[in-house]
């Protein structure tokens, strides 16, 4: 063997033992993942984060990026273009000035992909803001559903994403067996509810259920507080817990004798506050994370200091639901502005001083839409941002086209355990619900609702009756006279509270 000869194999040698080695490397730079009955692999620089929601989607945190994985499941309402097109219908308008920069089809191993890359500008309050996107849907024809790969990060990560996510798809793999549901187990401890202001008490026991009112215009209208209050001889019942809504923090001046007078009367108060246009236009959750509207929540986190009182405040409710443009189908799917949102705004109120405040924080028990990136728990701001859990779930009767009557427990069952797995430390309460008159016996709904809620459900400490109508929905008390009298009934069930708030000097 010649010198030359010698040479070569070396060099083929170090050839092969480099490439051996730089494939070493790679694998050591990479880490496989499994979510439900799939697989990918990641960078290893990505951490996985640990949510609320892993049963829901998988969150990882890279270098300046965020990254998740949600499985949706199609059927013969929902399509793959249905979902695609009904999920980027607000990105495609520019709504919140997100401008889309790049959309692809093609198809990658046996999957057809949508790829989709979009920004927003930048929030200057954000520190190293993600405002670049980046979206691949894989349209799997056998399991019929859509993996989405959704990730967000700095202008300067734009491309080494958009590899990195081509890479995880390349990897994704099936597999023959599910992941474990991390929130199959929890444990709860029924507590009693007590909050002392300056001259209210409130104190709810433990297996009982204070009841709320929504009234229109109460407290705000003197003429509709007295409506209210002629009701109430009727029903032979004092509704101690009022809830009421208001525009914000486009709204005049803090309401501070309306709000003092509900408390004078023995009575506690939760506003909902709403930054709404009926033209759904005004995506206000990126201004408020920018600070443009702190004045205005100042003025109100100072107002309701001053009442000196336990008030309710719930901030930017229903955010699952795409008739609200607080909705993250508004703004890219990006449920972190929302939470950013909702922090800052309790961190207002936390630096002025309002203690007495309590934060709820509720979505709608349905997504619309129905898809799993609007999944309500993706949304929750974080146990020390949050008081209460709030549920809604209306019984809307038939009075549209695709409404369906629902009986209590058929709503709130398996909202209840859904939520109590995960917010077990939280009290829970029914922020609005009603049921309408159109489609079923309501009387009958009324009765075996409220029986149902006195027993079933000892962490909901609060009950709220959207007192209204709305549109076609016949949600007040007085639809009929059967559910008046069913509901006045009702009322004297043992399981309900009355005189949960006292005055301190009664």
């Amino acid at each position: 063997m010649n010198k030359k000869t010698v040479v070569l194999l070396l060099l083929i040698f170090c050839f092969f033992m480099g490439e051996t080695v730089l494939a070493q490397e790679q694998d050591l730079a990479e880490k496989t993942y499994q979510f439900k009955n799939i697989s990918f692999s990641l960078p290893a620089s990505y951490q996985k984060d640990t949510t609320k929601f892993e049963d829901i989607a998988l969150s990882f945190s890279g270098s300046e990026t965020t990254l998740r994985v949600f499985i949706q499941p199609l059927n013969n309402q929902l399509t793959v273009d249905s979902y695609i097109n009904y999920g980027n219908k607000q990105l495609e308008l520019g709504k919140a000035n997100f401008k889309i920069i790049e959309k692809r089809n093609y198809v990658l191993n046996e999957y057809k992909v949508v790829e989709i890359a979009y920004y927003r500008p930048l929030i200057p309050t954000i520190e190293k803001d993600q405002n670049f996107y980046r979206e691949l849907h894989l349209f799997d024809a056998q399991e019929n559903r859509v993996i989405t790969f959704w990730a967000k990060t700095v202008g300067a990560n734009y491309v080494q994403v958009k590899n990195e996510l081509n890479k995880a798809a390349r990897s994704l793999t099936r597999l023959t067996y599910y992941t474990p549901n991390p929130f199959s187990a929890f444990t709860f401890k029924n507590k009693p509810i007590v909050y002392e202001g300056e001259k209210i008490r409130l104190e709810i026991p433990v297996n009982k259920v204070l009841w709320g009112r929504f009234y229109p215009e109460v407290p705000f209208s003197d003429y509709y507080y007295q409506q209210m209050l002629n009701t109430e001889k009727s029903l032979n019942h004092k509704f101690e817990f009022i809830m009421t809504y208001k525009n914000f923090p486009n709204t005049g001046d803090f309401p501070a004798q309306a709000i003092k007078r509900v408390y004078d009367e023995g009575r506690v108060l939760m506003l909902t506050l709403q930054p709404f246009t009926p033209d759904l236009n005004w995506i206000a959750i990126p201004e408020i994370v920018a600070g443009v509207h702190d004045a205005k929540i100042r003025e109100w986190a100072l107002g309701l200091k001053n009442i000196n009182e336990p008030v309710f405040v719930r901030p930017f409710n229903e955010m699952n639901g795409d008739w609200d443009p607080w909705c993250a189908w508004f703004f890219g799917k990006d449920t972190d502005l929302y939470i950013q949102a909702w922090r800052h705004f309790v961190d207002i109120f936390r630096e002025v001083g309002a203690n007495n405040v309590l934060f709820v924080w509720n979505p709608h028990d349905r997504s619309y839409p129905d898809f799993v990136w609007n999944n309500a728990h993706l949304y929750y701001p974080g146990d020390d941002y949050v008081d209460w859990v709030g549920l809604t779930g209306y019984n809307n009767g038939t009075s549209h086209p695709g409404d369906v009557w629902r009986e209590f427990d058929e709503i709130y069952e398996p909202l209840y355990f859904d939520y109590l797995k995960r917010y077990s430390d939280k009290p829970f309460m029914i922020t609005e619900f009603s049921s309408n008159e159109i489609g079923g016996d309501k009387a009958a709904w009324l009765e075996k609702g409220m029986a149902s809620l006195a027993t079933k459900y000892p962490n909901i400490k609060i009950a709220t009756w959207f007192d209204g109508r709305d549109g076609l929905w016949q949600y007040e008390l007085n639809s009929s006279p059967a559910a008046w009298e069913s509901f006045k009934k009702g009322l004297t069930n043992e399981g309900f509270i009355k005189g949960a708030v006292t005055k301190k000097s009664d």
